[in-house]
C-alpha cells in the first residue's frame, strides 16, 4: 500500500523491516487506519476538498490515506520543502554574512581615504542592533572619517521585492508584516516599527515615532490622550507614494498614563531604509561621511574591515517554521538559488532547486506547481504523497534530518502548536509546521504514535465553506489519535 516513496527509499525501508515485526505492525496498521476513518466523516470536511496521508516513517509504508495524491494548496506547509533544500544544498554550516570593506587606506587621524563598501548576502536576522556593532567595530578599526562615498552592494539578490503569487490588494496597501519586501540587504524585517506614546495629560496630543530611521517614511499623528480609564483605539493608513517613499497615518486615542504601544508595517524600499539606519548609527558614532550614500558593486581586490555573521542555518530555519516567517523563507529561497545557480538569487533559481529535489523522490513535473517559498500564494499545488515524501526523506537522513526535525513547531510547546497536543505525557510528541490562508487549512508533523512507532502525516484542506475552527480542531484530533494508539 505504498504511495510515492521513492524506489530507492523504499529499498532502504525495506530493509529494515523484519519478518518477525510483520504481525505487530499489521495489527497496528489496522488500528490505526480504524481509528483514523472515523474522523473523515467530521462535518468540518464537509464541501471542502482534502487530502490526507500517513506513513510509517521506519518501513515507508502508507498505513492511512484518503486524496493522497490531490494536488491541493499547502500555504505555510510550503516551508517544509525550503528547510529541506536549504539543508541540503547550504548545509548547517551555513552563515548569512554582511561585509563592510574598503578599497582605500586610514591614516593617523583616522581619515578612509577611499570609499566604504557595505556588501549583503540577504541576512533576514539583520537588526538595528547588529549595524549599531557593525559601525562601532568600524570606529575601533580607527575611522573616524569616510574621505569617498558609503557604498551599498545587493547584488546578491535580484532585484524583485515583493513575495511572488500573492498581489491581494488589502495587503499591498495595508503592508501587513507577513508581506515584507525581500533585498540583499535588509534590516529589521524590512518593517517599520511605529511607536504610540501617551501625551502628558488626557487631552494633549499622544506622541508617534519611529523605532528605527527609515527612508522615505512620513509619519502624520492624529493620535489622541484619552483618560486612564479608556481603552487605547489605533488605526494605521498605510499610503504609497513612489517606490521609494510611503506615509503612515496612525489615528485614534491611547490612554494616559499607559506604556507604549508597537505597531508593525512594512516598508516599501528595504535598501532605502538600510542605508538609514546605518549612516544613524555612523551619525551617532561621529563618523563624517565625505561623498555621498549610494548603491553600487564592490570592487576586486578590496579591504575587508569587519563583518557581521548570523547565527548558524539551523537557527535560522527554526525561526522561519516555528514562527512561520514568510520573510526569512524567502530569504532563504532565493540563498539557495544564488548558491546552486549562481548571482543574482532569485526566485525562480530556488524554485528550480526544489523542483529537482521533488523528481528525485519520484513525483513527476505536471503533478505539482511552485510559485514562491514561503507559501503565501494560492497557486501553488502539492500532493500531500509529495509532502510526506520530503518528511520521510529528511527523517532518515541521518546527517541533516535532527536539524530538520529541529526546526518544526514542539506540539505544546512552542511555535505555532504549542497551544495543541497539550497534556501529561503529550509535550514533545508531535513536531510539525501549520499553514493556514483564508479557506485553507493544512498540517504536516511527525507523531510519536503511542504503539511505538514514529508516523508522518500530511492533510491538507481547501475551500473550507467558514472560519478554519474546525479543520484545526479536526487536524488536533487527527494526530491525538496516532497519540493514542
Amino acid at each position: 500500500m505504498t504511495r510515492f516513496v521513492s524506489s530507492s527509499l523504499f529499498g532502504l525501508f525495506v530493509c529494515f523491516n523484519s519478518l518477525a515485526l510483520a504481525e505487530d505492525q499489521e495489527t497496528a496498521s489496522y488500528s490505526l487506519d480504524g481509528a483514523l476513518a472515523q474522523l473523515m466523516s467530521d462535518p468540518a470536511l464537509k464541501r471542502t476538498d482534502f487530502g490526507v496521508q500517513v506513513v510509517n516513517v521506519h518501513t515507508g509504508e502508507e498505513v492511512f490515506a484518503q486524496n493522497a495524491d490531490l494536488a491541493l494548496v499547502p500555504a505555510s506547509v510550503m516551508k517544509v520543502l525550503t528547510t529541506a533544500v536549504a539543508l541540503r544544498e547550504l548545509g548547517s554550516g551555513y552563515k548569512f554574512a554582511t561585509y563592510i570593506s574598503t578599497d582605500g587606506t586610514i591614516d593617523g587621524e583616522g581619515v578612509l581615504h577611499g570609499d566604504l563598501y557595505l556588501q549583503g548576502f540577504g541576512d533576514p536576522t539583520l537588526v538595528t542592533e547588529d549595524l549599531w556593532r557593525l559601525v562601532f567595530d568600524l570606529w575601533l578599526a580607527g575611522v573616524r572619517k569616510i574621505d569617498g562615498d558609503v557604498i551599498y552592494d545587493n547584488s546578491h539578490f535580484d532585484d524583485e521585492r515583493l513575495i511572488e503569487g500573492w498581489r491581494k490588494e488589502v495587503d499591498l496597501a495595508n503592508g501587513p508584516s507577513y508581506f515584507a519586501p525581500i533585498g540583499a540587504l535588509s534590516v529589521n524585517f524590512n518593517t517599520a516599527c511605529l511607536v504610540v506614546g501617551a501625551g502628558a495629560v488626557s487631552g494633549a496630543d499622544a506622541r508617534v515615532i519611529l523605532e528605527a530611521p527609515s527612508a522615505g517614511i512620513r509619519l502624520i499623528n492624529k493620535v489622541k490622550t484619552g483618560s486612564s480609564r479608556s481603552r487605547s483605539r489605533l488605526s494605521v493608513t498605510r499610503t504609497v507614494k513612489s517606490r521609494n517613499r510611503l506615509d503612515f497615518k496612525v489615528s485614534g486615542s491611547v490612554p494616559a498614563g499607559s506604556a507604549p504601544s508597537r505597531i508593525y508595517r512594512t516598508i516599501v524600499d528595504p535598501l532605502g531604509q538600510f542605508m538609514a539606519v546605518f549612516g544613524g548609527h555612523l551619525d551617532d558614532r561621529g563618523i563624517s561621511i565625505a561623498g555621498e550614500h549610494r548603491l553600487g558593486e564592490v570592487d576586486e581586490g578590496i579591504k575587508l574591515l569587519t563583518r557581521r555573521e548570523s547565527a548558524s542555518l539551523p537557527s535560522i530555519l527554526g525561526r522561519m517554521n516555528k514562527q512561520s516567517s514568510n520573510f526569512v523563507a524567502e530569504h532563504v529561497l532565493k540563498a539557495v538559488g544564488a548558491e546552486v545557480h549562481g548571482e543574482p538569487g532569485t526566485t525562480q533559481k530556488g524554485l528550480r532547486v526544489i523542483s529537482e529535489y521533488l523528481e528525485s523522490l519520484g513525483a513527476e513535473p505536471q503533478e505539482f506547481s511552485l510559485v514562491n517559498g514561503s507559501g503565501l500564494s494560492r497557486d501553488i499545488a502539492l500532493r500531500p504523497s509529495h509532502i510526506n515524501a520530503v518528511m520521510i526523506d529528511m527523517a532518515t537522513d541521518r546527517v541533516l534530518g535532527p536539524e530538520f526535525v529541529a526546526s518544526l513547531a514542539i506540539g505544546g510547546v512552542d511555535g505555532t502548536l504549542w497551544t495543541r497536543f497539550r497534556g501529561e505525557g503529550l509535550e514533545g510528541r508531535v513536531r510539525g509546521k501549520t499553514g493556514s490562508l483564508n479557506h485553507v487549512h493544512a498540517l504536516t508533523a511527525y507523531v510519536d504514535g503511542g504503539d511505538g512507532e514514529l508516523y508522518a502525516f500530511t492533510f491538507l484542506v481547501n475551500d473550507i465553506p467558514g472560519n478554519s475552527r474546525g479543520v484545526r480542531s479536526l487536524h488536533t484530533r487527527f494526530g491525538q489519535a496516532i497519540l493514542d494508539l
